[in-house]
């Protein structure tokens, strides 16, 4: 009966039986962190043959209610549908997988809206979650692990930010200048350095070294991911990331060297130091000048640090980490903040009858450019010097996959100018994985 079953690969075969399977592995959905389960064993199931997918819903609910020009509160949310396909266990094609990622955003912006509407919002928006309203298609990217998992090969439509710039203590805030990323390498105009939910062509390589100390990473991006053109007044031509024509504005590339300390130790104080940057080829906006004019080629560096600093235990994951961000630019007449920086503190298991629970508080300031405010003497409107965001929240992991995040944030000189009046935001995070 099941002789014709030998000439497929495993997963095809594991697929054909999916309905008919027992539950015979440790789950990989436990109840405590997904809200629908294992579907009675069916979700590790399909796992198993080499298939994965998961919902999950974000919203960010926000109010000013102190400060800025107006008072009101917006809501912002993200669905995220992602999927994994084990290609070795599917078709045979050995350490490769593909990965395909959706999103569907609504809402609207509090700094847009309430702090700063004057000025288009403030440049550190409270909400992360704020960006491409609107369904879109995000990776589809096929990875490849070779030596053992060491080198790690990248290629299609690729999130640049899911590769550079990363820290997983970042998404513990709302600000989107800490999540995802230091908010200065996104301020080219045309935006050319992808975020979620935005995806570019493009091919990545990460090495480890054999002791795991190091880490190597570079990459290639198409330049043009809103296909525009290099011009700032095209609306763009890919609203739904659906468009996969290469762009015509360039490349940017893009490398980062990493030094990791007692790297995945339960026991020592891990700790990592990335040093990186990018180079764009395209036309930009030039932001010291009046009349749309353009300028070529751009270019920022980052050197960033991770270090857990206390564990309550050995072996426990309970302890205090840190964070720090520094970016410059090397091209001021593209990029409207030519300093940056970011620290923060994260607390796990702050609590101990809630261990679970993520604690977290930081800052983070942003030097607008010469070359910027040179523009905006001309036009006879006030100069930008800097802008500023103190953020403080508590995650509650709620189980079920379901955590609630009030959050609290402040920001100095909305817009950077001092015109607009300092703004207190109130508000929370509502996360769940189905």
């Amino acid at each position: 009966m099941w002789q014709p079953l030998r000439s497929l690969t495993p997963g095809l075969a594991a697929l054909l039986l999916v309905a008919a399977a027992g539950a015979t592995y440790a789950t990989d959905y436990p109840i405590n962190e997904y809200l629908t389960g294992s579907w009675d064993g069916g979700r590790d199931r399909w796992h198993q043959a080499g298939v994965a997918f998961n919902l999950h819903y974000t919203a960010e609910p926000m109010t000013n209610v102190s400060g800025g020009e107006e008072r009101g509160g917006t809501y912002a949310d993200n669905i995220g549908l992602d999927f994994s396909f084990d290609l070795d266990r599917l078709i045979g094609l050995g350490g490769t997988s593909l990965l395909a990622t959706l999103s569907q955003r609504n809402g609207d912006s509090l700094s847009a809206d309430y702090i700063a509407p004057s000025a288009s919002g403030n440049t550190f928006p409270v909400q992360e979650l704020y960006g491409g309203q609107t369904f879109k298609v995000a990776n589809v990217q096929l990875t490849t692990r070779l030596l053992a998992d060491r080198l790690e090969l990248a290629y299609g439509r690729l999130v640049a930010n899911d590769d550079f710039l990363r820290s997983p203590l970042y998404c513990q805030f709302v600000n989107n200048s800490f999540c995802g990323s230091p908010k200065p390498v996104f301020l080219q105009d045309p935006f050319t350095f992808s975020a979620y939910p935005t995806a570019q062509w493009g091919a990545r390589a990460r090495y480890d070294s054999e002791a795991g100390d190091w880490t190597f990473l570079a990459a290639v991006y198409d330049g043009d991911p809103e296909l525009k053109g290099g011009d700032p007044t095209d609306p763009g031509h890919n609203r739904h990331g659906t468009n996969w024509k290469l762009g015509d504005n360039g490349a940017v590339f893009a490398g980062e060297v990493q030094y990791h300390r007692h790297r995945g130790s339960r026991e020592s104080l891990p700790s990592v130091y990335k040093l990186g940057g990018y180079y764009m080829t395209g036309e930009f906006r030039d932001i010291g000048r009046t009349d749309n004019a353009r300028v070529q080629d751009n270019a920022m560096v980052w050197l960033l640090a991770d270090q857990m600093l206390y564990r309550e235990r050995a072996g426990a994951d309970a302890g205090l980490s840190w964070f720090g961000a520094l970016v410059w630019s090397l091209a001021d007449d593209v990029n409207a903040i030519d300093r940056y920086f970011s620290t923060g503190l994260v607390y796990r298991g702050l609590f101990a009858a809630r261990p679970l629970d993520t604690t977290g508080i930081a800052v983070t300031s942003g030097w607008y450019s010469d070359e910027l405010n040179h523009a905006r003497r001309a036009e006879g409107k006030s100069e930008q010097d800097y802008e500023a965001v103190i953020e403080l929240n508590h995650k509650l992991a709620l189980g079920h996959g379901v955590s609630l995040q009030p959050d609290i944030q402040y920001i100095l000189r909305p817009g950077g100018t001092g015109d607009i009046e300092d703004a207190l935001a109130i508000g929370a995070r509502v996360a769940i994985q189905f």
